[in-house]
């Protein structure tokens, strides 16, 4: 197996993909937001983070695509009203459910090496683990923001400050 096979498994289990993560969406406790919306939408949010995966490793997986994704995703998700840990679990869900899909048969009748394993592991690591922290600044970042907007003084505020 290969990196490039990564794309291939979201490729070929999406449908399944989808499913499980509306199946673990639904049962869990800790997705209270994420339930409100219903089955269609709530797909489509992992998929969207399924297919992302899957253009990213086709385009080299380069960590400044990720970061500038889930910082996106991260903003929308603070818009919203999410609360940062349930888009945090989200984020462990979809990873765990991928995880599970990956056929590691072939590491233990040596079909790949060692480093070449390592290599796979790493790059999923990586994108799951921006992900986490990217999503988090993206959601500190429109937070601040938002803080900015109510507290920064108008203009005739400042004027009279220098006063």
């Amino acid at each position: 197996m290969s990196v490039k096979n990564l794309s291939q498994i979201v490729e070929d289990q999406i449908d399944d993909l989808k499913q499980e993560w509306l199946d673990e969406v639904r049962k869990s406790e800790y997705l209270s937001t994420y339930k409100t919306f219903n089955n269609e939408e709530t797909i489509k949010r992992g998929e969207a983070v399924y297919t992302h995966l899957k253009e990213w490793i086709r385009e080299g997986a380069t960590n400044k695509d990720a970061e500038k994704y889930f910082e996106e995703v991260g903003s929308i998700r603070f818009k919203e009203k999410f609360p940062l840990t349930e888009v945090q679990y989200a984020i462990y869900l979809l990873k765990k459910i991928f995880w599970s899909r990956i056929d590691w048969r072939d590491k233990v009748t040596g079909s790949f090496e060692t480093s070449n394993a390592t290599k796979i592991m790493n790059v999923f690591n990586d994108y799951f683990d921006l992900a986490s922290f990217s999503v988090t600044k993206g959601y500190f970042n429109s937070l601040l923001n938002s803080c900015l907007l109510y507290t920064s003084p108008s203009p005739r505020d400042r004027t009279r400050s220098r006063m």
